[in-house]
């Protein structure tokens, strides 16, 4: 038994040596800092892979609907205001766009919710249909909204799994005509309402 537990001791003694010299080099971090880079270039590819499922989508919603700008703006917290409330913002993170015609997402970054409050009312009363944006009522927002090009205007909130709203999916039409299967009285009919959130449903999972 004596002569077992002096193996014992030698093998752990052993053991113990190894592990100790692995440390002293390095291995465990460079192999925690290799796991590491291998998690990031993994959840970079993911993101990639998300990223052009959305823009696809985009582009196929875009040629659907005939529209020139369509575009995802995401909502977030983009700091505290000094009385230590979050401060809640909105950035346009994807765009597709008719050739010759400027994006927006550049400008459209961390631009807080309440300079838009008028339009943001309407979007929780899905209520953002406008088949003529000079009969949009908020001087502010139709001069934001005319200012580029635009003559017709959709707005669809998207919620996540919670009823939260995290963004607002917009398509204008700046040269284009609405397709006249999505208008109905001079207005834009139930059909494109039902189809757009179909189509929405479809790719929120991925924004």
């Amino acid at each position: 038994m004596e002569g077992l537990l002096e193996i014992i001791k030698v093998v752990l003694t052993s053991v113990t040596s190894v592990i100790v010299a692995l440390i002293a080099g390095g291995y465990f971090r460079k192999y925690q800092d290799k796991q590491k880079d291998k998690r990031s270039r993994s959840r970079l590819v993911e993101q990639i892979q998300k990223d052009e499922l959305v823009h696809f989508s985009l582009r196929e919603m875009r040629r659907k609907y005939n529209c020139d700008r369509l575009y995802i703006m995401q909502y977030h917290n983009g700091g505290n205001f000094y009385t230590e409330s979050p401060m809640q913002k909105a950035s346009i993170t994807y765009e597709r766009c008719s050739d010759g015609l400027e994006r927006i997402a550049d400008k459209y970054q961390n631009v807080l919710i309440s300079n838009f409050a008028w339009y943001h009312n309407n979007l929780l009363k899905d209520d953002c249909y406008f088949i003529d944006v000079n009969l949009i009522d908020d001087i502010t927002m139709r001069s934001w909204i005319k200012s580029f090009g635009t003559h017709a205007h959709i707005g669809i909130p998207v919620y996540d799994n919670q009823k939260h709203l995290v963004a607002n999916i917009g398509l204008d039409w700046v040269f284009s005509d609405i397709p006249e299967i999505y208008l109905e009285n001079n207005q834009f009919s139930q059909t494109i309402v039902s189809e757009l959130k179909r189509d929405i449903e479809s790719i929120k999972q991925y924004i």
